[in-house]
C-alpha cells in the first residue's frame, strides 16, 4: 500500500525539519514555509492530511484551512497552536479542522492524533465507496449469451478493457451497454472504487461544473468517482456546449481549472455509451469530432436481440427465475406458444423489453406454465402490433402521396384543375391535401 500523503505548513524552518525527521519514514511528506506555498501545493497534488501552524506571516493558519477545504474538501487538517491561542483553535475546528495540538507538541500525542485522523478518513472513504459501489454481486455481472459475435465482444472486454482509459460502447437501447460497462469496471484494477453513472442528457452547460466538480459546500460526481469508473450514459445526447467542457477536461489530463483559481486533478476510467452513429452526428455538427476521438480509444458494439435469437429463451428463463423468487411463485417454464411468440418477435426494446414482459407475466400468471394470456397485445401478432403496423403503413402512404402531389403540380405548372384531373380526384380534395401537407402557396 502506498504511503499516505501529508502536507506540513509552518513558517519556522526548524519545525519543518523536526517534523520531516519524525514523519518522513512513514509518510509521503511535502513541506511548505508559508500559507501561499501550501496553497500552490494543494492545487497540484492531493493530500490525505495537512498539519498547519495557526500563526504565520502572510496567510495565517485559518486562511490556509479555508483554502484547503475549498480546493480539497477530503483533506483532513490538524492545527498547530501555541499556548494562549486555544480560542482560535476552537474557531479552526468550527471551520473544518479535525483536531488541534498545542506547541511545543508531545511526539507521542502527535503521532497518535495523525493515525486516528487517517483511520477516520479511511473509514469515510470506505463508506463513500460503498455508497457508490455496484449494487450487483460480481457473479451476477454477466451476459447470458450463446451468440458468437457477442462472445467475441466479451472476450475483448475481459482482455483489453481494463488497460484502456477511455472506452466507447455502442448499441441500441436496452441491449446491455451499462451492464458491459459494469463488467469492465469490476474486472479492472479499479473495482474496489466506485462506479458512477451519469446521464449525459441532464448535463446542461450551466450545471456542468457544479454537477461533475462540485461546489464549495458539496462534492461533485467526479469527486465521488475518483480512482474508479465514470459511465456517461447517452453521450450522444449531451448538449454541445457541455461536450466542449468535457473535451477541455479530458484534454487537460483530467484536470479541472475552475473559477477563482480552483484546480482539481482526477484519476478516472471513462466509459461512454451511445445509441446513435457517431459518424452521422459528427458530420451533422451535433457531436464534437475531437471529443469523439478522445473517447473512442477502445470500441465495443453490442448486437441487438433480434440478431441473436438463440439468446432469447435463456434470457427469458433467467428473468422468469429471478422474478418468480421475488414474488414467491414457482413455475415450470413457458408454454410452447409463448416460446414461439418470443422467438418470432423482433424485440425493438431488446433485453430491457424482454425483462419487462417476463416480469409482467410473472406478476399476472398463477398457473404452473406461463402462457400467452397476459402478453402485450402486439406480441401475439408476430413482430409488431396492428397499431404499430398501421402507423408505419400510414406514414409511408402519406410520404408517397405527398411526393405524388408535388410531382403532379410541378408537371402541370401548379394548375390545380389539371393536377386534380390527372390524379383522379376533385379539386376540393386536392385543396384539402395541399393544406394537410402544407403545400399551399
Amino acid at each position: 500500500m502506498s504511503k499516505r500523503k501529508l502536507l506540513i505548513v509552518d513558517d519556522h524552518k526548524d519545525i519543518l525539519e523536526a517534523l520531516n525527521l519524525l514523519l518522513s519514514d512513514k509518510y509521503d511528506l511535502s513541506l511548505a514555509l508559508s500559507g501561499e506555498s501550501a496553497v500552490d501545493l494543494i492545487q497540484k497534488k492531493q493530500f490525505d492530511l495537512a498539519i498547519v501552524d495557526l500563526k504565520m506571516e502572510g496567510m495565517n493558519g485559518l486562511e490556509v484551512l479555508e483554502k484547503i477545504k475549498e480546493l480539497s474538501p477530503s483533506t483532513k487538517v490538524i492545527i498547530l497552536t501555541a499556548h494562549g491561542t486555544i480560542e482560535l483553535a476552537v474557531t479552526a475546528l468550527k471551520k473544518g479542522a479535525s483536531d488541534f495540538i498545542e506547541k511545543p507538541f508531545q511526539v507521542d500525542k502527535l503521532l497518535i492524533t495523525i493515525e486516528n485522523i487517517l483511520k477516520m478518513k479511511e473509514l469515510e472513504e470506505k463508506e463513500r465507496i460503498q455508497r457508490y459501489k455496484l449494487n450487483l454481486e460480481k457473479k451476477e455481472l454477466k451476459f447470458i449469451t450463446e451468440n458468437k459475435d457477442l462472445k467475441k465482444v466479451l472476450r475483448k472486454a475481459n482482455t483489453l478493457a481494463s488497460k484502456a482509459s477511455n472506452i466507447l460502447i455502442k448499441g441500441e437501447s436496452g441491449t446491455g451497454k451499462e451492464l458491459l460497462g459494469k463488467i469492465i469496471h469490476i474486472n479492472s484494477d479499479r473495482s474496489v472504487y466506485p462506479f458512477v453513472k451519469i446521464n449525459s442528457v441532464l448535463l446542461e452547460p450551466e450545471k456542468f461544473e457544479s454537477t461533475l466538480f462540485g461546489t464549495k459546500k458539496n462534492q461533485g460526481l467526479l469527486d465521488y468517482a475518483n480512482k474508479g469508473t465514470v459511465f456517461f450514459k447517452h453521450i450522444n445526447r449531451m448538449p454541445y456546449k457541455s461536450q466542449l467542457k468535457l473535451f477541455d477536461f479530458l484534454k487537460n489530463d483530467m484536470t479541472y481549472y475552475g473559477k477563482n483559481g480552483t484546480i482539481k486533478k482526477y484519476d478516472l476510467k471513462i466509459i461512454v455509451s451511445t445509441t446513435e452513429n457517431f459518424n452521422e452526428l459528427v458530420d451533422t455538427g451535433k457531436f464534437l469530432e475531437e471529443l469523439y476521438y478522445l473517447l473512442n480509444i477502445l470500441e465495443f458494439e453490442i448486437p441487438p436481440l433480434r440478431m441473436r435469437r438463440e439468446d432469447v429463451m435463456p434470457i427469458a428463463n433467467y428473468f422468469l427465475d429471478k422474478y418468480s423468487k421475488e414474488v414467491n411463485k414457482q413455475f415450470k417454464g413457458f408454454t410452447i406458444e409463448v416460446e414461439r411468440i418470443f422467438l418470432k418477435y423482433d424485440w425493438p426494446g431488446n433485453v430491457r423489453e424482454l425483462e419487462n414482459v417476463v416480469e409482467r407475466l410473472v406478476l399476472m400468471t398463477n398457473r404452473v406454465n406461463v402462457g400467452s394470456k397476459y402478453l402485450p397485445p402486439g406480441m401475439k401478432y408476430n413482430k409488431r402490433s396492428p397499431e404499430v403496423v398501421l402507423k408505419l403503413y400510414t406514414e409511408k402512404m402519406e410520404e408517397a402521396e405527398e411526393a405524388l402531389i408535388r410531382y403532379t403540380l410541378d408537371k402541370y405548372n401548379g394548375n390545380i384543375m389539371k393536377a386534380a384531373n390527372a390524379m383522379g380526384i376533385t379539386r376540393a380534395t386536392l385543396y384539402n391535401k395541399l393544406k394537410r401537407y402544407k403545400l399551399e402557396k
